[in-house]
């Protein structure tokens, strides 16, 4: 697996959130695929601004996270549909 940018990581962790619904901390981190300590940094970022919100049931994005979601996935797309960028990886 090739090394993830910061902004991956936060797109991983939104789209796992909004692909499986509320979740718990650890099982996030199992599907994203990170070490405790730095996927615990970068969840702690995305919560503290929230972007994630915790209930009862596990943890969700909420309306900014959802929107943040959807322009990471639009610049992955473009990203990915560059040449230059294809080189790189």
């Amino acid at each position: 697996m090739k090394k993830r940018s910061e902004w991956e990581i936060y797109l991983d962790i939104l789209d796992s959130l909004s692909e499986n619904g509320p979740m718990k901390k650890t099982s996030i981190m199992h599907d994203v695929h990170m070490s405790w300590k730095p996927f615990n940094n970068h969840f702690g970022f995305l919560n503290e601004n929230g972007f994630i919100t915790e209930s009862d049931d596990g943890y969700n994005v909420t309306d900014k996270g959802k929107e943040t979601l959807k322009n990471l996935r639009q610049i992955k797309k473009t990203l990915e549909n560059n040449e230059y960028y294809n080189l790189k990886k």
